[in-house]
C-alpha cells in the first residue's frame, strides 16, 4: 500500500527540513549522503547538538534522524559506524563532526568526499557526502515519494 499523497508531501517536508538526502547500501556497504553545502552542513550540526546534550552522556543513548528514522547516532564506549548506526562517545562524535565539517569547507558542487578509516578502524560502511549545487532538493532524492506518472526533479540523483 502505497502513502497518501499527504503522507508524502509531510515526509518531503522532513527532508526539506532534515537538509539532506541519506540512504544506506549494501552494495557498495556506505551510507550515502548528498546535499548542498548548506544542506551537509547540517550533519555538522545534528552531531554537535548530540554531544552537547548531557542526556547522551550514557551508552546506549541514540537519536534516530530523518523521515524514515534509520540514520542513528548512538554513544558507544568505541568509535564505529557500520549498517546500523554511527557510534562513539561523546569525544569521538566530536571529533567527526569537526572532521566533516573541515572536510566540507574544502568541497564544491560536484565533489564528494569520503569518511571512513579516519574517523575509525571499525568502521564498514563508510560516510560518502556527495555535494550538490545550492538549489538541491532532498525531497527529490527519495525514490520513494516521486510520483510514478511525474518526471524526475532536475536535481535527482537519477
Amino acid at each position: 500500500m502505497s502513502p497518501s499523497k499527504a503522507i508524502k508531501q509531510a515526509m518531503r517536508e522532513e527532508w526539506r527540513a532534515l537538509g539532506f538526502f541519506y540512504e544506506r547500501t549494501d552494495d557498495p556497504p556506505r551510507w550515502h549522503f548528498m546535499g548542498s553545502g548548506a544542506g551537509l552542513a547540517n550533519i555538522v550540526k545534528l552531531l554537535d547538538a548530540y554531544v552537547r546534550d548531557p542526556r547522551n552522556e550514557t551508552i546506549t543513548e541514540h537519536e534516530h534522524y530523518g523521515p524514515y528514522m534509520y540514520l542513528k547516532v548512538q554513544t558507544s564506549i568505541t568509535p564505529e559506524i557500520d549498517s546500523r548506526s554511527i557510534r562513539g562517545t561523546l569525544a569521538d562524535l566530536a571529533r567527526l563532526r569537526d572532521l566533516i565539517a573541515d572536510r566540507l569547507r574544502n568541497t564544491h558542487p560536484g565533489q564528494s568526499l569520503t569518511i571512513g578509516p579516519e574517523y575509525s578502524d571499525a568502521v564498514s560502511f563508510p560516510l560518502l557526502l556527495e555535494i550538490r549545487d545550492d538549489q538541491f532538493d532532498p525531497a527529490y532524492a527519495d525514490p520513494d515519494l516521486v510520483e510514478a506518472d511525474s518526471h524526475r526533479h532536475p536535481h535527482s540523483k537519477q
